[in-house]
């Protein structure tokens, strides 16, 4: 504010106007949006037209009337022409830079045959210097009838190539002859802890490894470098800001039996890296193998949880067990089509209890992966034995990773003991069909209950496992409140699908609260980053013929990703 100079105030009238100037400042907005249709992830205040910005964060909220006051001459005005507006994504359980660095590997998705994996790879081999590795990734052979592939498939095919295919799950690869030899893994290599190497009647390798014996090829694959992981980060961040995803729960690259240090390493040359540079484009949260508890628990001591605007520490994960499509994933009662099989115990009950109970001491969040009803059983009394006096400790919030298919009692379980279920609705479309095959009708209704772990008062937040599926939260609202998997014509499990706020709540607001973040993102409230983005249609008015899409995303109140056209 200026003073005229013909005018003379006292001292302290002066004091009082500069004073009054300072906070009129303070609350001039930089950017106001109007004329939207927004959810606010907020139940104090669900609906709103307007946002104010400044400073990145959300100065208010409301209706267009509100924002009056908090127009000053350099605010910028843009019209959100009647749009839907939501909160920016949380995934909360992705893979955030090998994600970015399969991007530009051998996808396998779509394959439907050995005749087009085996035309893939071929192609791939053409172009490939002679000796090096041919990488790729999202194989299923349920997409072929369920039978396993063989390193046979490839060995005619690429003859100066060693090969290593992840299979879509990432609990199960594929691995050429020439791949098997320089590892040297044969008829007379033991089964690791935690793994197997799937074998033929003559007790030869057929190609196939399973979760901790994948370590036994992939170990010998030449290491993505520092500069390389960088690239993948950045891939990975304009990928997710363009599905609407402004942050993110990264597990990192660490499997049963991989070396923990691959974590470590993309935290401090990765991500604290692009921090410092100013190059982080989506807000992560940051787990660590289970092992290391002792590393964070040092690490937060010394500087806390939030590191910045954009790097949280989240806390520690390890596994159960393995995968249903992989055959891994552990189960009261055997596979309808292996009898012999109860799936895989990954890690050892001790350790895990023991190392558990230490890292909640520490004050640490934990995240268990566990696919199973066993496995799921196993951890709810784990976490509830490690617990013990500090079940009324909101803070430790205790996760399951998965928690896809439960016994009857589970899901009240989740809810009585505080322990967040954090699911993936896009893994039915994988799961559908071998569920039914491999687990049986009865047990095949005990899969995926989103709906009976929010009765049983349960947090249910919501991720892909990207690059496992795709990284698209709109894909999985649509999976979590329909319910209908490629090729069926009916919902599987019917009274399983949940609302559109809830499934909306499972990607923002309670996945925010499920990593300790609530205080800053999750719902557009005033204080909160200004991380939002704009969609194509209603959600709430979503029908099952309409695919919607991301029109604008916003992180900090400033554009990140458009679209110049409407897509068709």
């Amino acid at each position: 504010m200026q003073f005229p100079q013909a005018f003379h105030y006292s001292g302290k009238v002066v004091k009082v106007l500069q004073k009054f100037s300072g906070l009129q400042s303070r609350h001039v907005a930089d950017t106001i949006f109007t004329n939207g249709v927004i959810w606010t992830a907020d139940d104090k205040l669900p609906w709103a037209d307007s946002i104010a910005v400044r400073n990145g964060k959300i100065l208010h909220i409301g209706s267009s009337m509100s924002m009056q006051d908090l127009v000053g001459s350099n605010t910028n005005h843009v019209d959100l022409e009647g749009k839907f507006v939501t909160p920016g994504f949380m995934d909360s359980h992705v893979h955030f830079i090998p994600g970015g660095l399969q991007l530009q590997m051998l996808n396998l998705h779509s394959t439907r045959s050995r005749e087009e994996l085996e035309e893939q790879v071929a192609m791939v081999a053409q172009e490939k210097e002679k000796g090096s590795w041919i990488l790729g990734f999202g194989w299923n052979h349920e997409n072929w009838g369920g039978n396993l592939p063989n390193k046979s498939w490839l060995d005619s095919i690429t003859k100066n190539h060693p090969v290593w295919l992840t299979r879509i799950d990432g609990h199960m690869g594929l691995a050429n002859s020439i791949a098997l030899a320089k590892v040297g893994v044969n008829s007379e290599t033991h089964d690791p802890q935690g793994g197997a190497i799937i074998r033929d009647e003559r007790n030869v390798p057929t190609g196939v490894l399973v979760d901790a014996a994948m370590m036994l090829v992939s170990k010998d694959i030449p290491q993505s470098s520092q500069e390389e992981c960088r690239e993948a980060l950045k891939r990975a961040s304009k990928h997710a800001l363009s599905r609407g995803v402004t942050s993110v729960v990264d597990f990192g690259r660490f499997v049963p039996g991989a070396s923990t240090r691959r974590v470590w390493d993309d935290f401090f040359e990765v991500y604290m890296w692009a921090d410092a540079v100013g190059s982080m484009d989506v807000r992560v949260s940051i787990y660590f193998p289970l092992e290391t508890f002792i590393e964070v628990a040092d690490l937060v001591k010394e500087k806390g949880h939030v590191l910045s605007p954009w790097v949280h520490v989240g806390g520690v994960k390890a596994f159960a067990d393995g995968s249903l499509g992989s055959s891994t994933a552990l189960f009261h009662e055997p596979y309808l089509d292996d009898v012999n099989n109860y799936g895989l115990q990954v890690a050892d009950p001790d350790w895990l209890l023991q190392a558990t109970t230490e890292a909640m001491d520490s004050s640490l969040q934990v995240a268990i992966h566990a696919i199973g009803d066993a496995a799921n059983d196993q951890i709810l009394s784990l976490y509830e034995a490690a617990l013990g006096n500090q079940s009324s400790l909101p803070y430790l919030r205790p996760r399951i990773e998965h928690a896809q298919h439960l016994s009857t009692e589970a899901p009240a379980r989740f809810g009585a003991l505080g322990i967040i279920a954090s699911v993936q609705p896009q893994h039915l479309l994988d799961d559908a069909y071998p569920a039914l095959r491999k687990l049986g009708k009865e047990r095949f209704k005990k899969s995926y209950l989103f709906q009976s772990l929010l009765q049983g008062g349960a947090r249910v937040t919501f991720g892909s496992d990207w690059p496992v599926t795709k990284l698209d939260p709109l894909e999985g609202i649509q999976m979590a409140t329909k319910r209908v998997p490629h090729g069926f014509e009916q919902p599987w499990l019917v009274e399983q699908r949940i609302s559109v706020e809830d499934a909306l709540k499972g990607y923002t607001i309670v996945g925010a609260y499920s990593s300790h973040m609530e205080e800053n993102i999750g719902s557009l409230s005033q204080g909160k980053y200004a991380d939002f983005i704009i969609l194509s249609c209603n959600l709430f008015n979503l029908s099952m013929e309409v695919v919607p899409f991301v029109l604008a995303t916003y992180v900090g109140g400033l554009p990140v990703y458009t679209i110049q056209k409407e897509a068709t």
